[in-house]
């Protein structure tokens, strides 16, 4: 008989200092499926739900579908919410007795009254297993790992890409651990590391310096004998918690030679710590730059309001500025308030952006130009490398475009510009573009920088800000790592 194997998870990427509270309906209107839903939305994609699905046909496991739902990176996720979701999926583990789970974490995830919510998800559906049967899990780089939740799962297995688009193969692999596990009814020997460091997304890219380094000694650390899996979660900045920090993870047969070398990657890490600091550029001089002709797109980087990282979207700083120097180009505003005053007009003339957080990301500006784009309840399918196949919301939406070429997409929901299928949707070719201004960390590259003439990391306020020391951080463990440490 074959082993029957709970697929679930729960995603979310929780940025503490957001005001925006996370609940139900902001899972329900991103990603959700349950039940035999599961394979018919994510089936195919590269997602870790659907490497987890792909990889459990060749191991001859059953699939028990269970609930995968994940929001958009925002504030804290309200106690309701996490009570609901991890309620059905317990549930659907308490009624199964499956043989073994595959969980989809982020493991950055906060909610009211669980600050290590991926943690107390995990523990709750170890709980509601048989003692003997084993659970894996994946994490998203930007993890905050803590210890309770390597102590709850048999393993994890963390991405090894960013910009991610390792998704799929991170999932496949899980399926693959947990079927040896399965028929060999051993365990790996686990190894955690946690360091007090606190490094910011640009910085982050494991193509390139300081991170293509240490993920060559992850490799290294994953070809030794009797070293199964390694990993590394950058952690998440944005994140006012105890366990906020960089981790490694390890799990192999041999538990000499896996400490060594979990010892060995985190040394690699501390190594190249003071090349985790950013570089910066003030919003006049970023404009200034993407007004200067050539060919190809300036893409201004806006990490301070990045929408992977909880922020709003709806900073106005870069915006204001090229509506002052009448700059050509493209940017996303979340604004639903907006969107409903221009959607059925042939013009429009009002205040966009800055409503959440006007002290920090700008307040609103005045923008004046035709509605050359209207569409309600806008939905794309990625196409790009990231989650490739995942569907994306992006509510009513509206383009106004200003008589000097500045075209303002106005969203009723929050958009990731992880792929350039959000521009293409509403008809802009992004390499005909100037300028493209992306509320992103690194994972911008993905959709932007092959077609960029140059990118530009611009230096605005935020609550992702990039200069971590200007974060309100309260927790004595998050003040004592570097860089505030």
């Amino acid at each position: 008989m074959r082993p029957r194997v709970l697929v679930a998870g729960l995603w979310h990427e929780t940025n503490t200092f957001s005001p925006i509270a996370t609940g139900l309906a902001a899972f329900r209107a991103y990603q959700w499926a349950e039940g035999d839903g599961l394979a018919a939305r994510y089936a195919g994609t590269n997602t870790e739900i659907g490497g987890m699905l792909k990889a459990a046909v060749g191991a001859d496991l059953a699939v028990v579908p269970g609930l995968f739902a994940g929001a958009i990176p925002s504030g804290t996720v309200t106690r309701d919410a996490f009570e609901a979701l991890a309620g059905r999926i317990v549930e659907t583990a308490r009624r199964e007795l499956p043989d073994g789970v595959l969980l989809a974490l982020h493991g950055a995830m906060v909610a009211d009254g669980f600050p290590e919510a991926d943690a107390e998800l995990a523990c709750r559906v170890r709980r509601a297993l048989p003692a003997d049967a084993p659970l894996v899990a994946t994490y998203d780089l930007h993890a905050n790992v803590s210890a309770a939740l390597v102590e709850a799962c048999d393993m994890l297995i963390g991405y090894d890409t960013f910009p991610h688009t390792d998704m799929g193969a991170r999932g496949e692999e899980a399926a693959e651990r947990l079927a040896a596990m399965l028929a060999t009814g051993t365990r790996p020997a686990k190894a955690f590391r946690k360091l007090p460091m606190i490094t910011v997304p640009q910085m982050q890219a494991t193509a390139e310096p300081p991170m293509a380094a240490v993920m060559a000694r992850v490799a290294e650390a994953e070809a030794v004998a009797g070293v199964d899996v390694v990993s590394v979660a950058q952690g998440f900045a944005y994140a006012d918690v105890d366990h906020l920090g960089v981790a490694v993870t390890g799990y192999g047969s041999d538990p000499t030679a896996l400490a060594r070398e979990v010892d060995a990657v985190a040394a690699a890490l501390e190594a190249v710590r003071e090349a985790f600091r950013p570089a910066l550029v003030p919003v006049e001089q970023a404009v200034s730059l993407a007004a200067e002709p050539g060919t190809g797109p300036v893409v201004l980087v806006e990490p301070a309001d990045n929408v992977g990282g909880g922020a709003p979207g709806d900073g106005t700083a870069i915006l204001a500025e090229m509506l002052r120097r009448r700059v050509a180009g493209t940017v996303v505003i979340w604004d639903p308030v907006a969107v409903a005053a221009a959607r059925g007009r042939a013009r429009f003339a009002g205040p966009v952006g800055g409503r959440t957080l006007p002290v920090l990301h700008g307040g609103p500006v005045d923008v004046e130009g035709a509605v050359v784009f209207d569409e309600p309840a806008v939905r794309y399918v990625r196409d790009g490398a990231y989650m490739t196949g995942q569907q994306v919301p992006m509510g009513d939406v509206a383009v106004v475009r200003t008589g000097f070429g500045l075209n303002v997409v106005l969203t009723g929901e929050r958009v990731m510009p992880f792929d350039d299928t959000h521009l293409r949707r509403v008809s802009i070719d992004p390499a005909a573009e100037p300028a493209l201004v992306a509320k992103s960390g690194s994972a911008w590259k993905i959709a932007f920088q092959a077609i960029a003439r140059r990118a530009v990391v611009v230096d605005t306020g935020g609550v992702c800000a990039s200069l971590v020391e200007r974060l309100p951080y309260t927790r004595e463990a998050a003040r004592r790592c570097w860089p505030l440490g």
